[in-house]
């Protein structure tokens, strides 16, 4: 008979279920040596992807990253990244801004082998997905003050847990720039905890390491130290996102987290090269929809149209101008 010896790190004196935290939550990810960050492909997600990447790295994890592609694979968790995360080496999975509808996904994640830990804060349709921890305010056995968190903002409570169960919550502060533009520009309401995050967050912003920022900020003709949350929601914001519209937004991420000045410059061109891109396609798709709805009427409560050659990345754009006009 073979038998194993587990070796089992020895358990930490701060693991004590603080900030909402259990011990058994606290103490795995404490233990693994191996993490993916499966992260959405929004400014939102990607920001929270980043920020889990670069906190769960500074406890010494062996992070992976991965966005899945808005065209090739859609949105949410999917078996076959799952198995990909798999042979990567990956051993636990961490959603970022999505996973709470993915109960199949997740089942079978679990039985290939990978724990899985959502963090969401998109409303829960049905039951949650069975998986060692499901992070959302809109759990409806919460009683957390703040359900309108972003996606970034649950991911930092997941961070802010593990940082204050290993006595490190001193370093926290330095990713809330990262808070501050998932939240505004997943267009968030500035109020309650969501509003001192923006709040400390600009503060960090204004003064951010991050050299793709920096860039980000200069090529856009903005001016570090007076950037505001118009600064984010119509600039930096429409940036970070325009890479998943048109692409992949892999690039967005690679901005956020770059320590080339280089390559900071290179991706904060090519953000402003795609920016340019979407809201040239955005304007040529919302000019067919207005011609088509015109010649079908617009008298009906319920308006549809649509086309083959209607870019997915730019449809909810064009859908949101149209209903505003």
């Amino acid at each position: 008979m073979n038998h194993r010896r587990w070796k089992v790190l020895h358990p930490s004196e701060h693991l004590n279920g603080i900030a909402g935290l259990t011990p058994l939550v606290a103490q795995l990810l404490y233990n693994r040596g191996i993490t993916a960050i499966y992260g959405d492909f929004d400014a939102d997600g990607i920001c929270g992807t980043a920020l889990l990447i670069q906190g769960l790295s500074s406890l010494g994890a062996k992070v992976i990253p991965y966005i899945p592609h808005r065209v090739k694979e859609g949105y949410g968790l999917s078996s076959a990244s799952l198995e990909s995360l798999l042979e990567q080496g990956a051993t636990l999975v961490i959603t970022v801004d999505c996973g709470i509808s993915s109960i199949e996904e997740v089942e079978y994640g679990q039985k290939i082998g990978l724990d899985i830990i959502v963090t969401d804060h998109h409303s829960i349709l049905s039951s949650l997905p069975p998986c060692i921890a499901v992070v959302n305010p809109k759990r409806e056995d919460s009683t957390y003050p703040s359900p309108q968190l972003a996606g970034v903002g649950v991911a930092f409570k997941l961070l802010e847990a593990l940082f204050q169960t290993l006595g490190r919550e001193e370093d926290l502060n330095k990713f809330l720039d990262l808070v501050a533009l998932g939240t505004v520009a997943d267009v968030m309401p500035l109020i309650g905890e969501n509003r001192y995050l923006v709040k400390q967050g600009l503060e960090v912003l204004n003064r951010t390491p991050h050299l793709g920022l920096q860039e980000m900020v200069r090529i856009a003709g903005l001016q570090m130290g007076n950037l505001d949350s118009e600064s984010i929601s119509w600039i930096l914001g429409p940036r970070l996102n325009a890479a998943g519209r048109i692409d992949h937004a892999i690039t967005s991420y690679r901005l956020l987290i770059t320590d080339s000045s280089q390559e900071a410059h290179s991706l904060a061109q090519e953000l402003e090269q795609k920016n340019a891109q979407r809201q040239r396609l955005t304007q040529e798709v919302l000019a067919k929809a207005k011609q088509k709805l015109l010649s079908y009427g617009i008298d009906s409560p319920l308006l549809m149209v649509g086309g083959e050659d209607y870019p997915p990345g730019v449809v909810g754009l064009v859908a949101s101008k149209l209903a505003e006009e």
